[in-house]
């Protein structure tokens, strides 16, 4: 069944970098979804938290894979605009404990009507804006 599902980054860490822990559930649920011609989603905010160690290290390798991936599923890449924002700021104000990258991802996900939102941020369970919250320890 298609569904249209976001990626918080911490998933798609675990993907690229092998997490001894999270690798191949991450995988399993990537190629499920893929095979049942699911969207896949995340926002800039991905992209910005996840080349961060790769550029302390000097890795343009891996911030190329991670590109190439992100191509190869076709994931779309949600920009943040004056609406997704606004909303995210309505949730940090609803709840005391978002961060304010954890709200613009939720409100890129909301804004673009995905049915999951796949994370492991187990305190992001409370979000009742959250459609369907995925938590990779669950999966």
């Amino acid at each position: 069944m298609s569904s249209r599902i976001f990626f918080d980054t911490a998933p798609l860490i675990y993907f690229l970098d092998k997490s001894p822990l999270y690798f191949d559930k991450v995988k399993n649920f990537l190629f499920k979804s893929a095979n049942d011609n699911s969207q896949f989603y995340t926002s800039v905010i991905t992209d910005m938290e996840y080349v961060v160690n790769p550029y302390k290290n000097n890795n343009q390798q891996k911030i190329d894979n991670y590109y190439a991936f992100q191509n190869y599923l076709d994931i779309k890449k949600i920009d943040i605009n004056t609406e997704i924002a606004s909303f995210a700021g309505m949730l940090r104000s609803k709840y005391d404990f978002l961060k304010g990258l954890d709200a613009l991802q939720i409100a890129a996900s909301h804004f673009y009507d995905c049915d999951y939102f796949v994370t492991n941020d187990k305190a992001l369970l409370q979000v009742n804006e959250i459609k369907n919250p995925l938590l990779v320890d669950n999966m």
